[in-house]
């Protein structure tokens, strides 16, 4: 057996599990202080804030994302709507929330409402948080034009 390489591979997984520490460490202070950021940036009308840190240029925006979610938490219930609506690629036993969502929204977008069934069985939530990123947005997202659709 060649003990370097093994040697080589332990340290990788122990660095690896340490950066997954400081990591979980880095995303509860995230969770921490994004709530007062979040309502600094609303309270000022600014979408997204440009930041110079460690020379890094860091756009912190403003991220909304509707999810579609079953109405009191019901996804069995939800699973039958899907499939009497001739959506059953979306349920196995269960369904895919992200597909859904990704659904909804394109839906929305478009400026196509939902069937009344599965409107009626939906919740339509929007979640809000800071991301940042090091390129500049693209135009507008799909949330954005779904959110205009449900406010006619």
């Amino acid at each position: 057996m060649d003990m370097s390489l093994a040697r080589k591979v332990a340290r990788l997984i122990a660095k690896k599990r340490s950066l997954e520490d400081d990591l979980r460490t880095v995303k509860d202070q995230i969770a921490e202080a994004e709530p007062t950021l979040l309502n600094a940036l609303m309270e000022e009308q600014m979408n997204r804030l440009h930041v110079t840190v460690d020379g890094q240029q860091i756009t912190l925006y403003i991220r909304r994302i509707m999810w579609a979610k079953p109405k009191d938490g019901d996804r069995e219930a939800l699973a039958g709507t899907l499939k009497r609506c001739g959506m059953a690629s979306f349920v196995t036993e269960n369904y895919n929330s992200n597909s859904l969502s990704a659904y909804v929204r394109e839906r929305l977008a478009n400026g196509v409402d939902l069937q009344p069934t599965l409107k009626a069985a939906l919740n339509l939530e929007e979640v809000v948080s800071i991301q940042g990123r090091r390129s500049p947005s693209a135009p507008e997202s799909k949330t954005a034009a779904a959110m205009r659709t449900t406010r006619r």
